[in-house]
């Protein structure tokens, strides 16, 4: 099974928690523990204690991690951060977990897990790159000690301003510059991921906790829409750790802009040295067919 150590802003868009009962549900990913990023991480923590219990993985550690960028003094973060309420934390006021996240910090925890590891651990950051990038920065050994998998970025300029990427275009320098090995699953993949409703529809009539937990985090997260119809950004990078075959990669070097004036957080192909394994195509069929198998068998 591959180990991994999930970092999220699970809350936001609805993937992150489709993602954890993806990885969990598949029975061929070892959730080591769930680490949380931006803003209101210690609610997004509760989240996701919340689904690992309709999970059945109350062992799983959960630690809230940090929750503004690397350089707090970016002007427009406030407005970033105050426009972007997460709805799905509205099921707090009905779930009672009886897990509560760890005393700690997210980015400690990566740091000893994966340093204690066999170099089999693989982090997998579905959200801003904080936690990660601060894990490197304070343990720079963990470069040989792990790979990352992640959602964000893109290299198609309709899609430059992933919002992974930039909401601390510093912190995803600063990932793209460590020299781990990385795989990035960007929106030139993820956007060909939309589910339709009669498969969140497959996803409601299984009648047990996580199904229904699931159903009501779609809905929360659609708002007014009554059919909403996620998009996987995050299990696409989770399904690519379990069958390779679903993208399709090409070996580049991807830079991070962080210059004023110009699209902070964009991942941009440049020449030389590749860094990064990018996903340029994927089977989105075959993909979201198993993944609707699994939450529902």
């Amino acid at each position: 099974m591959q180990k991994i150590i999930l970092d999220t802003d699970i809350g936001d868009d609805i993937d992150d928690a489709l993602a954890l009962a993806f990885a969990i549900m598949s029975g061929k990913i070892d959730v080591l523990g769930v680490t949380t990023v931006f803003k209101n991480t210690d609610q997004r923590a509760e989240l996701a204690c919340c689904l690992l219990e309709a999970l059945g993985q109350t062992a799983i550690p959960v630690y809230a991690g940090i929750g503004k960028p690397l350089l707090q003094s970016i002007p427009d973060w406030e407005q970033v951060a105050a426009s972007h309420r997460p709805r799905q934390i509205e099921v707090l006021k009905q779930q009672q977990p009886s897990i509560q996240p760890k005393p700690g910090r997210a980015v400690d925890f990566i740091i000893d897990t994966v340093m204690a590891g066999d170099g089999d651990i693989t982090l997998v950051p579905i959200g801003p790159f904080t936690n990660i990038a601060a894990a490197f920065t304070l343990e720079p050994r963990l470069a040989q000690k792990t790979k990352i998998c992640m959602m964000g970025g893109a290299i198609n300029r309709a899609h430059s301003e992933e919002w992974n990427a930039c909401c601390d275009p510093e912190a995803t320098r600063v990932v793209f510059g460590t020299g781990v090995p990385i795989t990035m699953v960007g929106l030139d993949v993820t956007m060909k991921c939309v589910m339709g409703y009669e498969q969140v529809k497959a996803l409601g009539v299984v009648d047990r906790p996580i199904n229904r937990i699931c159903f009501e985090l779609i809905h929360l997260w659609g708002g007014d829409n009554p059919e909403p119809r996620p998009t996987l950004h995050d299990p696409l990078a989770v399904a690519t750790l379990i069958d390779p075959t679903f993208c399709e990669t090409r070996e580049m070097r991807i830079e991070v802009e962080t210059r004023a004036g110009h699209p902070r957080g964009a991942t941009v192909p440049m020449a030389g040295e590749p860094n990064t394994s990018v996903c340029v195509a994927v089977d989105a069929t075959r993909f979201m067919d198993y993944f609707v198998k699994t939450l529902t068998t």
